[in-house]
């Protein structure tokens, strides 16, 4: 397989899946991203659930960078690991000039596509990689499960990305943050924002804006970690086999209206505080990173 070859069995907090692009299209092969169902998929309880404030404010930050930077009409979009689809129903709400919009996720099984229904008729999800350039392409908390994080960014800036189309790319920084907590979600590392625009440089592509959010994230973190430290429980740096569902705040947020109100606001002010730094280009440390860059 090619560098987009996905290992057989992916975004919320985290995710995962078999890898971000199955053979075709444009590319030579598969691209090289997760193994195994995505993690918000993973995450996700069978019952109702409240999406979890983290999830709603990033939706939010991103929907309102790309709203600063995209223009035109009848565009075309593509969400590679797009879990159960939220980011992506939330840009076609924010952005009516996107007329099409795929959702790809190699781990999407025949069961899950079948009962998946949408009211919007733009949207679409499949398993298999698609085909054609996209005007925008998400990669939203993908790149940090692939093994060859370069060869999946090329791969996928070449299968799929316009001429002067954009890609907004997010992973989770700090490597020094590693934890147990990153090797249940299957993630291979952790990422400076240097490394990560270096990875966008050689993929040919130009960063536009860059920066980080939630940095009020990082100290209950930083605490995790030392406790980890403290019991003695120090990273393998191996990623364990999968399994087909796991517990975490994505899907079990059940802390009542004036909790939710409460963490919602404060990671929003976050988000906002981190878009200034971004701006001013001040130093701002968070809990992820993020470039949105635009092909040569």
């Amino acid at each position: 397989m090619g560098p987009y070859s996905l290992p057989p069995t992916g975004r919320g907090p985290s995710s995962q899946l078999t890898s971000t692009a199955p053979s075709g299209g444009h590319g030579t092969g598969v691209i090289p991203c997760f193994s195994g169902k995505p993690m918000d998929l993973k995450e996700l309880p069978t019952r109702g659930f409240a999406r979890h404030p983290w999830e709603i404010v990033r939706a939010d930050f991103f929907l309102r960078l790309l709203g600063e930077r995209i223009t035109g009409q009848t565009l075309s979009a593509l969400d590679i690991g797009a879990g159960d689809g939220y980011f992506a129903e939330r840009l076609l709400a924010s952005f009516p000039a996107v007329g099409q919009l795929t959702c790809f996720d190699p781990a999407y099984d025949a069961d899950w596509l079948q009962g998946r229904v949408t009211d919007d008729p733009r949207m679409t999800f499949t398993a298999q990689k698609p085909e054609g350039l996209r005007d925008i392409v998400l990669m939203l908390d993908v790149l940090e499960h692939v093994e060859d994080d370069r060869a999946t960014l090329r791969e996928a800036a070449s299968s799929f990305l316009k001429p002067g189309g954009w890609l907004l790319l997010s992973v989770p920084a700090g490597q020094r943050l590693f934890s147990h907590h990153d090797e249940l979600l299957g993630h291979k590392r952790r990422y400076s924002p240097a490394r990560l625009r270096g990875l966008i440089a050689e993929a040919g592509l130009s960063a536009i804006d860059h920066g980080e959010l939630f940095a009020s994230l990082l100290v209950p973190r930083a605490m995790a970690k030392l406790g980890e430290m403290a019991r003695g429980e120090v990273s393998s740096g191996q990623v364990p086999a999968a399994p087909t569902h796991i517990e975490t705040s994505l899907g079990t947020w059940n802390h009542g209206q004036l909790v939710t109100s409460i963490v919602t606001g404060a990671l929003s002010l976050d988000a906002r505080c981190s878009r200034f730094a971004s701006r001013m280009r001040l130093p701002f440390a968070g809990l992820s990173t993020w470039v949105l860059a635009q092909s040569r």
